[in-house]
């Protein structure tokens, strides 16, 4: 009596088995996406255009992003702006430039001062950086200050790229 049951079932799971596989067969891309639903099995609708939406920006975000990488791979050098300066003169140029400039301290609370009386005695050192333009740096209370000069046009600028957790003074 139990194996007449046991194989009942096994036939009637098997007729289910391939009925499922017969249906999956004749499913196309467009019922795994949106299948028929509702009493009048209508495809289109909310749902169907936030899946087709999101799919679509997924490919084209995947396709963006191969032909960047394949189209824009090739390094670019750019080239090189031979020094018409020498260091004594890009030196010169900031000294200047810190003999006008003044700083009102660290906590910016204090009476205008000079930058020139703070860097008087500090050694400068200097980097032309290939591309126009010189970097000229000194210490002053365990802070290394930065300074730009234009190549061409000797214009001394403050270089505040480097960030620190140290009181400073801006000259």
């Amino acid at each position: 009596m139990i194996s007449g049951a046991i194989v009942r079932t096994w036939t009637g799971l098997s007729a289910r088995f391939q009925a499922l596989e017969l249906h999956l067969d004749s499913l196309s891309i467009l019922d795994t996406i949106a299948p028929r639903r509702g009493p009048k099995q209508r495809r289109f609708g909310w749902i169907f255009a936030a899946k087709t939406g999101f799919y679509a920006s997924a490919a084209t975000i995947v396709v963006f992003t191969l032909a960047t990488f394949i189209l824009f791979d090739a390094d670019r050098t750019l080239e090189e702006i031979p020094a018409t300066r020498t260091s004594p003169e890009v030196i010169d140029a900031v000294q200047e430039y810190l003999r006008t400039a003044t700083h009102r301290g660290f906590l910016n609370q204090d009476a205008p001062a000079s930058c020139w009386d703070v860097f008087e005695t500090e050694e400068f050192k200097v980097e032309y950086l290939l591309y126009g333009s010189w970097r000229v740096d000194a210490y002053y209370r365990l802070v290394r200050y930065y300074w730009r000069v234009d190549d061409k046009t000797m214009e001394v600028t403050r270089d505040a790229w480097f960030k620190t957790y140290n009181p400073t003074i801006h000259c």
